[in-house]
């Protein structure tokens, strides 16, 4: 091996060991087009990163051994922030939901608000998430059909994840879809840092008559590394005051409705 190709190597796998620190798990597929490198060689890095302790290779990529570096990520921490928050964008969104329907609702901490917040007089309702906390709180509603895709649970966020994930949520044709996102604009549209949930969610827009996205203001303005949808694909938002009156109008100028709680 030459050095130049050793750095390549020590320069992979120190990218690879960061993705694990934050997400918790890689997929070896995904590691091939983020790196442009082989599956083989992909498997390599990983092996070299088991032996130092780092990772435990699984099936289709490997899960990180060590405790997430931002424990501010993780969903029962971020349950707490904005609570208020995010309770009243959760109300707000379950009134867009009639009997009979199926919906997609997406992993988050202000998505399972809408769950807690739907109407009891539904005599049926198809939820579909790839979210455990979604899915819990989908339980306690006889009316509520759930189901829930197969995958891999990415510890993070308690969601599901992978190509089993896609393929059975592309099974159902949604009325609705209520999508999270921690960033978002008119330019960039709706965005995710997450490598490994952004098909999920971009599946869930695809297969839906109509989106409607969840997220609090401070999120506008925010252009994360991966795109989910551009804009024009949002049926309608769903935010809270701290968006502004001038972010409102640029929304609106470009179809999205905007309904602040």
């Amino acid at each position: 091996m030459t050095h130049d190709n050793l750095l390549l190597a020590v320069e992979r796998q120190r990218r690879i060991s960061g993705i694990l620190q934050r997400e918790g798990a890689v997929r070896t597929a995904e590691l091939t087009r983020l790196l442009n490198v082989s599956a083989v060689t992909v498997r390599s890095d990983l092996s070299e990163l088991q032996k130092t302790g780092e990772c435990e290779i699984i099936w289709g990529g490997a899960v990180s051994k060590r405790p997430p570096a931002d424990q501010l990520s993780l969903l029962h921490p971020r349950t707490s922030l904005n609570r208020d928050s995010k309770r009243r964008i959760g109300k707000k969104a379950a009134e867009f939901i009639e009997v009979g329907q199926t919906v997609f609702i997406d992993a988050g901490s202000t998505t399972v608000e809408i769950v807690n917040n739907l109407p009891r007089n539904l005599e049926f309702l198809r939820v579909v998430t790839p979210a455990l906390n979604v899915a819990v709180a989908a339980t306690h509603y006889p009316f509520v059909e759930l189901a829930m895709p197969g995958g891999v649970l990415r510890n993070l966020t308690r969601s599901l994840i992978g190509a089993q994930t896609l393929r059975s949520l592309e099974m159902f044709n949604a009325d609705l879809a209520f999508i999270a996102s921690a960033g978002f604009s008119v330019e960039s549209g709706v965005t995710t840092g997450n490598i490994l949930e952004v098909e999920v969610k971009r599946t869930m827009v695809q297969q839906s008559k109509r989106v409607i996205l969840t997220a609090d203001g401070s999120k506008y303005g925010h252009c994360l590394s991966l795109n989910v949808a551009p804009i024009t694909e949002i049926d309608a938002l769903i935010s809270d005051q701290q968006l502004g009156d001038a972010d409102v109008a640029e929304l609106r100028a470009v179809g999205v409705d905007v309904f602040r709680v």
